[in-house]
């Protein structure tokens, strides 16, 4: 239980701007916006248990966020943590992520493994705007490199993403904002372990012994979509598809399936917001 309560606030943050947001569910123009905000959000995701698998988890949020929209500290529809930087093209900060844990229930073929546990990532992103119109959309480039930290295992370190993505963001005169991405996921040896390694102790003999490799775990092609129904509500959702077709531990016993789906619908309810307002957001 209190392993369960920790998660939940430790992805307080993560959950509702990064899994929410960073599935790039609204691009909002460069306008006047409040320097604070705060409210509800109702989220129901389901993931991928991990690249390669054909099981998913499921999880729904209903759980408090706050935006706050600071020179340096952020916490923000795209992100959580701290700007170093900021230019008209360039944006450097450093933030947050998370993705799902699941259980050995959940993925039959990690029978008898260690549970994958719910992940927090960590690190520095660089945004460069390619162009803020063309074809009537802001195109976009991000870099983030993250450290990743399995917070039901101690917080126990677990190796290093890498994640360039090229995105297109559209907002219309109606309020209806939608983005489209594609990406690729590399890992360091220590993620890939993580997700593909079997040691001998846990070898079978439908699930051989396999030593996992540093390199690509997916190709991504991502799309988001949000409604803006009146100054206090907004609904949204996302989906994702992911394959691992030409990652570099595709001839691991756990990988199961060539490609897979991960989608999200919810709601948000902004409470109070801030009188006091700032640009370039």
């Amino acid at each position: 239980m209190l392993k369960k309560l920790i998660s939940s606030l430790l992805l307080f943050g993560t959950i509702t701007t990064a899994a929410f947001y960073a599935a790039r569910v609204s691009a909002e123009p460069a306008t006047e916006l409040p320097l604070w905000e705060a409210g509800i959000i109702g989220l129901r995701i389901e993931q991928l248990a991990y690249p390669g698998s054909s099981e998913q988890v499921q999880r729904n949020f209903v759980l408090p966020y706050l935006i706050y929209r600071g020179d340096f500290l952020r916490a923000d529809r795209d992100n959580v943590g701290l700007r170093a930087f900021k230019s008209d093209t360039l944006e450097l900060d450093v933030g947050f992520a998370a993705a799902l844990g699941s259980s050995q229930s959940d993925i039959p073929q990690r029978e008898g493994m260690p549970e994958l546990g719910t992940l927090v990532e960590a690190g520095p992103r660089l945004r460069w705007t390619i162009s803020d119109n063309i074809w009537g959309s802001r195109l976009r480039m991000d870099l983030p490199v993250r450290a990743v930290f399995d917070i039901e295992d101690g917080m126990r370190y677990s190796g290093i993403s890498f994640e360039p993505a090229l995105f297109a963001d559209v907002t219309t005169a109606d309020d209806l904002s939608y983005t489209i991405g594609i990406s690729a996921l590399f890992g360091s040896e220590k993620l890939t372990d993580r997700f593909y390694q079997v040691p001998d102790q846990f070898a079978t003999f439908s699930r051989p012994e396999f030593d996992a490799k540093p390199g690509l775990i997916a190709l991504r092609l991502s799309g988001a979509i949000s409604k803006k129904f009146s100054s206090k509500w907004r609904g949204f959702s996302f989906a994702r598809y992911e394959t691992v077709t030409a990652a570099k531990n595709r001839q691991s016993p756990l990988v199961v399936a060539n490609g897979g789906w991960s989608v999200g619908l919810g709601v948000t309810y902004i409470w109070a917001t801030s009188t006091q307002t700032v640009s370039g957001w």
